[in-house]
Formats: C-alpha cells, sequence, structure tokens
C-alpha cells in the first residue's frame, strides 16, 4: 500500500464537522483510503459496509433515534465524538435521510464512500446540502503509479505555473521512460499498475470495466439496452481528444439527441470518461458548443477502442492535468489549443515537440489573451528542449 496524495488533504477533515464523501471510480482505493483514515483516530469509530444486507438493514428504521441505539450496541460512546465510515452509499437511496438526522443531532463525523456523481446528484444532493465535502479519488498519478512499481527515484514536481522555464529533464526521461510508457498504454487502476505481465493487466482491466458495467450501469441506471451503451463507449474511444459530435453518435447507433445526452451526462458522472468544455468567459457559450471527450483513465480507453499512440498519451496528459485544476479546450480559426488550465495556462501535447509548435503555440494562445503557454512532450529531440517530459506532471 501506498500513501495516496490526498490522504494527508483527508486527514485534515476528520476534526471538521462537516460528512465527508470520498468518490470515483471502482477499484481506485476508496475503501483502502476510508481504512486508512479511520487508522488515524483514537478511539469511538466503526466501519460499516452498505454492500451488506446487515448494514442496509440498519439505515432502513424509520425511527433515527433506534440507529443510534444499535450503533451503541456496536461499541459506540454518543456521549463523546462518534467517526463512522460507509462504504458505498450508492447501494441505499434511503441513507441520506438517516445520516441528515445523526448530523444533526449527534456528535457525528461521517465519511462516506461512493463510485458515482450521479448518485451524489440525483439522490443525495438536497438532503445533505450545506452539510458535505466531497473530494475525488482518481487513478493513480505518475508519481503515485512509480512508488507501486517501488522505483526509488521520483521525479522532481515540475512547476506547471512558470512554462517559460520548462526545459526537457534528459535524465529523468531515460530512467523511467519505460515506466512511463507502461503508464500511458495501461493506465493508473492500483490493480492494474500492481499486476505484472501484459495480459495480467489487461485481464485486470477487463475486470474492473465489467464491474463497472455490471455494477454500475445496471444499479444506477434505468437503461433499455446495455449494448448501446457498450457500443457508444466504443465510439467515444474511437474520439479521444475530438470534439463530440451527438446527431453523429446518435446516427450510428440509432438513437436520439437526448438519448444519447443522457448516456454521455451518466458516463461522465460516473467517472468512465471527462468531458471538456471549450474556453470562453461567456457559460452560454460554453453550454452551447461541442465538448471534448476523454476516458478518466487511459487503460479503459485503450480496452474499448484502437487508440493511437498520440491520442493515448494526450488521453494520459489529460488525466494528469485534471487533478491540478479546472480544464477547456479551445478551437481557433488556424487549429486548437489541446488544453487550457484554469483560464490561465494553455498546453499543446505533442509526443515529438518541436519549436515551430511553441511559436504556433504563442500565436493561438495570444488570441484568447492566455500569457503562460507551454508544449508537454513524450519523445526526447535532440535539437529542441523547451518543453516538459510529461513524466514530470
Amino acid at each position: 500500500m501506498i500513501e495516496r496524495e490526498i490522504w494527508q488533504q483527508l486527514a485534515k477533515e476528520l476534526k471538521t464537522k462537516e460528512v465527508m464523501v470520498i468518490t470515483g471510480p471502482r477499484q481506485v482505493g476508496k475503501t483502502t483510503t476510508v481504512k486508512w483514515l479511520l487508522e488515524q483516530v483514537k478511539q469511538n469509530k466503526l466501519y460499516l459496509d452498505l454492500t451488506l444486507t446487515s448494514v442496509q438493514t440498519l439505515f432502513e428504521y424509520e425511527d433515527y433515534d433506534n440507529i443510534v441505539n444499535q450503533l451503541k450496541g456496536m461499541g459506540l460512546d454518543f456521549d463523546q465524538r462518534v467517526t463512522i465510515a460507509i462504504d458505498e452509499i450508492q447501494y441505499s437511496k434511503i441513507i441520506p435521510r438517516a445520516i441528515k438526522y445523526l448530523y444533526d443531532h449527534y456528535d457525528i463525523k461521517f465519511i462516506l464512500t461512493g463510485s458515482s456523481a450521479f448518485y451524489l446528484k440525483n439522490h443525495f444532493s438536497e438532503s445533505l446540502s450545506a452539510r458535505k465535502l466531497i473530494f475525488e479519488l482518481l487513478p493513480l498519478s505518475f508519481r503515485e503509479f512509480l512508488q507501486i512499481q517501488n522505483v526509488k527515484y521520483l521525479p522532481p514536481p515540475a512547476n506547471l505555473r512558470q512554462p517559460a522555464k520548462w526545459q526537457f529533464d534528459k535524465y529523468a526521461y531515460e530512467t523511467l521512460k519505460s515506466y512511463y510508457d507502461e503508464y500511458i498504454e495501461f493506465g493508473g487502476f492500483p490493480a492494474v499498475a500492481a499486476s505484472e505481465g501484459i495480459e495480467r493487466k489487461k485481464q485486470m482491466l477487463d475486470t474492473i470495466y465489467s464491474s463497472y458495467i455490471n455494477l454500475d450501469v445496471e444499479q444506477l441506471a434505468d437503461f433499455r439496452s446495455i449494448s448501446d451503451l457498450k457500443r457508444l463507449v466504443s465510439l467515444l474511444g474511437a474520439r479521444v481528444g475530438s470534439r463530440l459530435n451527438i446527431d453523429e453518435l446518435a446516427n450510428i447507433i440509432g438513437l436520439s439527441r437526448p438519448t444519447i445526452s443522457t448516456y454521455l451526462a451518466f458516463l461522465e458522472q460516473t467517472y468512465l470518461i471527462r468531458l471538456l468544455p471549450a474556453y470562453s468567459k461567456s457559460a452560454d457559450i460554453r453550454e452551447k458548443l461541442p465538448k471534448k471527450v476523454y476516458f478518466v483513465d487511459t487503460g479503459i480507453a485503450n480496452l474499448n477502442a484502437d487508440l493511437s499512440g498520440g491520442a493515448k498519451f494526450e488521453n494520459t496528459i489529460c488525466h494528469q492535468l485534471a487533478r491540478i485544476g479546472k480544464l477547456a479546450f479551445y478551437n481557433v480559426p488556424d487549429g486548437e489549443i489541446d488544453l487550457i488550465v484554469d483560464g490561465k495556462l494553455a498546453i499543446e501535447v505533442k509526443e515529438t515537440p518541436t519549436e515551430k509548435f511553441l511559436t504556433t503555440l504563442a500565436r493561438r494562445a495570444g488570441k484568447v489573451d492566455i500569457k503562460d503557454y507551454g508544449l508537454v512532450g513524450r519523445q526526447e529531440n535532440e535539437k529542441f528542449s523547451h518543453y516538459l517530459w510529461g513524466g514530470m506532471i
């Protein structure tokens, strides 16, 4: 087990009153995270797995004070602060009401996990309005991936806010290139990263994706055809890094435009895909323009489509940068800016960057008044070094 980068931030929240909700894809390490957090609490704590029928039954009592009596029987002392972690909250649609009551009437710190923002939006948000803080746990960063691989050398984190100082790090590249290539190919799910051998990694990815289809999709959605949804996922895989044409997707699959839009929203809120808006200072314009599609994990994208090397790399960089800020893209008359971070940093993703690419990016960034811009590359260019190697993010 490695310590995830978000853990220390979560640990600081243990002393606060608000409900801590940890969400993210399946098998990304939410249960491990919760158990680590409970280890930081000295006493008067309890872990509950909501996949168990007995635990679901516990929260079905209409007399919420009776739930407290049941919890007392499990060893909790409500005369002092109590910490309760509940795993997989999406398995009960009625639990938010009980948690709201207990939160308001007792000194309880709740830690909740769930694999779906779809659930939080549709069943959870109103019940705990202003009472919760949501944290996303995503697939491994490259530094976390290296730790799982027991690599001793970890590259110093790059200063992403000063792209003018970016320089290709030859030592980090030569030392870690093979690891980064594996990270790009198979993604950042912990179980996949820890598996040995190509076939074993592919098998683990297939297991994770099957779990998503068989659990999240069937449990949370009411789709008439799962096969249509899986076909849409395959089409999205072939379009990684591209702007979506919803009408085209609807025609190919034979579904209505609203249905495709519903499917896309579900896939995004259950952490399979990431939809990037077009960059604009106007919210109305952002909503009207087509979005670009990426997968939350590159390994899952590879499982569903035969991606080019450039598409795999761009999807990986999108994942790496998503931990840092809000992402968008910008379409200009002579091309496109691949990624814009927080409206302040323009990034072009190239497998082998050149000075010409940097000049073009400078011109495009100037058109949207973005002063900071830089290239991110995958391979070494011996004649040009003014760019950041992707493994440094």
